[in-house]
């Protein structure tokens, strides 16, 4: 009877080598030998590679101290000469001529002029938008019907039909207010959409086969499907109305924000401009803050 030896099985030379491969991009290639066996386990390389999360504290802080650090650098050159405190200004040359603009009356009217057409352009553009969006949405004979002009008007840019808009409207309240419309419209009016195509279909066949009738089903399904999407355009409508605000009022050189900055650009009155871009920047971070945390609540709900 032949008596054979076990010999202990090796891995293939191929696998080793790739093991061996792996662990040098871990370490660093050095040129010098690596050892397959001391190869970290798929396991260790997870770890190694997950990211490192900031706690939300932090995050906060760490932003809050970028800004203060760039006013401080930006106040630092003006001063110094670095840049021309002329055109420049400089974050106290600003936040003096806030003060005078607030005694004397001139940013709380321009402020209060720019928040009444804002206000009634969104307000206008986000119930056209959801309304408009699941009709399109959810009846596919209207989307193809609808779809190319949506996709006209949403790659058009809007800003060359200002000078249309005061032909058809008149120089005035009501062409601003069609031109924040215009702008802040269709990225909402694109979300609902597609978000009314994208209902679960196994849903709406049970809902279906229960004898369900079109408005239940639009009512207590497709609706609460499409509160993420409704909540991300309007995010993007908030930014988009703002700049069809500055637009408009720069064509008509209303006493609204816009107007302010236009009027501070022709005089050379840089701490003016930076005022103004403050404000909408400060309206723009305040707004998109509070739709953040909507969505936040939002996901979780929708995950719980």
């Amino acid at each position: 009877m032949d008596e054979r030896r076990s010999v202990p099985a090796e891995p293939p030379s191929e696998l080793r080598m790739d093991t061996a491969v792996q662990a040098a991009d871990e370490a660093g290639f050095t040129g010098e030998a690596v050892d397959p066996a001391a190869a970290p386990s798929a396991p260790n390389r997870a770890r190694g590679r997950r990211r490192r999360v900031i706690p939300q504290g932090w995050h906060t802080v760490i932003s809050v101290a970028s800004i203060l650090a760039g006013l401080a650098l930006w106040q630092i050159f003006a001063e110094t000469g670095i840049v021309n405190k002329t055109l420049s200004s400089s974050p106290w040359e600003v936040l003096q001529n806030a003060r005078l603009m607030i005694d004397n009356g001139t940013l709380g009217s321009a402020v209060l002029a720019s928040a009444q057409l804002y206000a009634l352009g969104l307000a206008l553009s986000i119930t056209i938008g959801i309304a408009c969006g699941i009709i399109i949405g959810w009846w596919r004979a209207l989307g193809a019907v609808f779809d190319p002009w949506i996709a006209i008007m949403y790659s058009t840019p809007l800003v060359a039909s200002m000078p249309l808009l005061i032909a058809w409207f008149g120089i005035g309240f009501e062409s601003q207010v069609v031109m924040v419309l215009l702008v802040s419209v269709f990225p909402l009016l694109v979300n609902v959409i597609v978000g009314s195509r994208q209902v679960d279909a196994n849903l709406l066949r049970m809902a279906r086969s229960f004898g369900a009738s079109q408005p239940a089903v639009l009512r207590s399904l497709v609706l609460p499907s499409l509160i993420p999407y409704i909540v991300t355009g309007v995010r993007i409508a908030v930014g988009a109305g703002l700049v069809g605000v500055v637009i408009s009022e720069y064509f008509e050189g209303s006493n609204g924000i816009g107007g302010m900055i236009l009027n501070a650009g022709q005089q050379l009155n840089s701490a003016g401009v930076f005022l103004g871009l403050v404000v909408l920047a400060g309206t723009a971070l305040t707004l998109t803050s509070l739709i953040r945390a909507l969505e936040r609540r939002v996901s979780s709900w929708r995950e719980a």
